[in-house]
């Protein structure tokens, strides 16, 4: 009887790495395909795919990614190269800057939201500043926006 061989090709589209509920890591983490988080990850997030950060998931730290979808918490700076899809009950708390926005009503955003091109430099990164569009500045410091319909 003949045996089927059966091989497994790797594709950054087909992979996801996942942390889930319950589980708690602290450190960096470099990949290169999706990882969806469902714990609690605390430290430098690098990905060259999507990130989806889950409904209890929670991020604190540093993110580079392509694309995000956040339904949780993320508390720290975030980097989106794609798009930075925020839903209904997310909050993200932090310095944003993304290539293209999606905000569900309800969404909150406390921090500065910054839009960016492939084609702007570092250095011009660094040294222009867009109109806070999702937060606005009291004495207190910045407010939670929330989006409505």
């Amino acid at each position: 009887m003949a045996r089927n061989a059966r091989t497994t090709e790797y594709t950054p589209d087909a992979s996801i790495n996942r942390i889930v509920e319950g589980t708690r890591i602290e450190g960096e983490i470099q990949c290169e395909s999706n990882i969806r988080i469902d714990g609690v990850f605390v430290g430098t997030l690098r990905t060259a795919g999507r990130l989806v950060i889950g409904p209890k998931g929670s991020v604190q730290g540093q993110v580079n990614c392509e694309d995000c979808e956040l339904e949780g918490r993320l508390e720290g700076d975030i980097t989106v190269t794609k798009l930075l899809s925020l839903k209904a009950k997310s909050r993200l708390e932090g310095d944003v800057a993304y290539g293209q926005l999606s905000v569900e009503p309800g969404a909150e955003v406390v921090g500065t939201c910054r839009l960016v091109t492939p084609n702007t430099s570092s250095a011009a990164k660094a040294n222009t500043k867009a109109p806070a569009t999702s937060s606005t500045k009291s004495s207190s410091g910045p407010a939670p926006m929330k989006a409505t319909a």
